[in-house]
């Protein structure tokens, strides 16, 4: 039986944050968890952000950071209350599925990561801005905007190493000549989401809690998707199975060559630097 993830401890600033990420990170390792996926990437974008707190390119560095604790909890929360539930609260719906999909020994790293992702952004972040800056969310705006840009700037780097990892992944050049204009939209119309989550309920209080059921729903269903896309209306589901003929089957050794780039964060890159929609 597999050894559970060790109770992490609440993170109370961004160091905290990336020490709880590397213990789930050495954990995955050791237990070849594709959950270290995840937490790979997780890693680099915690670090470009304290990088960029610290070299002062926020409007308001502290609350960044504040935010930044508040998001990561959230993780934190649901992978203790799945490895723990008898002492531990904070599994959403989302994150079970993510976590549920760690078992799936069909899924292909894209899947895993785009799950998390999904689960994290969608419904995490749109929690935590709304934690943080309720009344405020006009102001953080910037800021956020800036995030968005730094976690665009950190994926050519992941998906060259992905790729390293899944060779068919260049089918992606064929089908989608911009594949890295792809991972940047889909990322960028998750935050927009979550943005829109945040002040959805920031607008309507009286109607939050509805809204958290209903965006935590689609979220799920969302997740779930990625891990077991239909067969029709998509090429999706062909395109996993080409990538997992050849993926490395290795997780351990996945999760360290992602760590190769995780470790270095790339600064952030101005053309990633575009309004919220409306």
């Amino acid at each position: 039986m597999t050894p559970p993830l060790p109770r992490l401890a609440e993170a109370n600033d961004v160091d905290d944050v990336l020490r709880n990420v590397d213990k789930v990170i050495r954990w995955s390792i050791a237990q070849e968890s594709h959950l270290g996926y995840f937490a790979a990437i997780y890693q680099r974008v915690t670090l470009a952000i304290r990088d960029a707190i610290n070299n002062e390119k926020f409007k308001d560095g502290h609350r960044v950071a504040r935010l930044d604790v508040a998001f990561a909890q959230r993780y934190f929360n649901a992978l203790n209350a799945y490895f723990h539930p008898k002492q531990c609260q904070g599994l959403t719906l989302p994150w079970e599925v993510a976590f549920v999909g760690d078992h799936d020994g069909q899924a292909v790293i894209l899947q895993h990561m785009m799950s998390a992702f999904t689960a994290h952004i969608s419904f995490d972040l749109g929690m935590a801005c709304f934690a943080i800056a309720p009344d405020s969310l006009k102001t953080l705006e910037p800021d956020f905007i800036r995030v968005n840009a730094l976690l665009c700037s950190q994926m050519p780097d992941m998906v060259a190493k992905m790729q390293e990892l899944s060779p068919e992944l260049r089918w992606m050049r064929r089908l989608l000549p911009d594949e890295l204009g792809v991972f940047d939209r889909v990322l960028t119309n998750m935050r927009e989401g979550a943005w829109l989550f945040a002040n959805s309920m920031a607008e309507n209080a009286a109607n939050a809690p509805q809204k958290r059921v209903h965006q935590a729903a689609w979220t799920a269903a969302l997740a779930s998707w990625y891990l077991h896309p239909p067969e029709k209306f998509t090429p999706f589901p062909a395109l996993v199975r080409a990538i997992a003929k050849q993926e490395s089957p290795n997780v351990a050794d996945n999760i360290k060559l992602l760590q190769q780039v995780s470790n270095t964060p790339d600064k952030l890159h101005q053309r990633y630097l575009k309004p919220l929609r409306k």
